[in-house]
């Protein structure tokens, strides 16, 4: 058997040096929550929702058609696929 060198492994030390650099700058790019409360943000978005009576009457409509299908053919639109 030979005797082995010391050698330095300058691989494993600047793949070190690159993990220690990229968890510093990943640190870095996290920013902090930001509190909302529900209300706050339904009310800034109430506008898109616009609900119009003519849309309502349209739902009801709708809801009333299926309730109809669902009599007549004994099956509902909606099914449930939990077992």
């Amino acid at each position: 058997m030979g005797y082995i060198l010391p050698v330095t492994p300058y691989q494993s030390i600047q793949y070190a040096n690159r993990l220690q650099k990229n968890n510093a700058s990943f640190s870095n790019r996290i920013w902090s929550i930001e509190k909302k409360s529900f209300d706050e943000e339904f009310d800034s978005r109430s506008h898109l929702l616009e609900l119009t009576p003519s849309s309502v009457q349209k739902r009801k409509k709708l809801q009333a058609a299926e309730r109809v299908y669902s009599k007549l053919t004994n099956k509902g639109l909606v099914i449930n696929t939990r077992v």
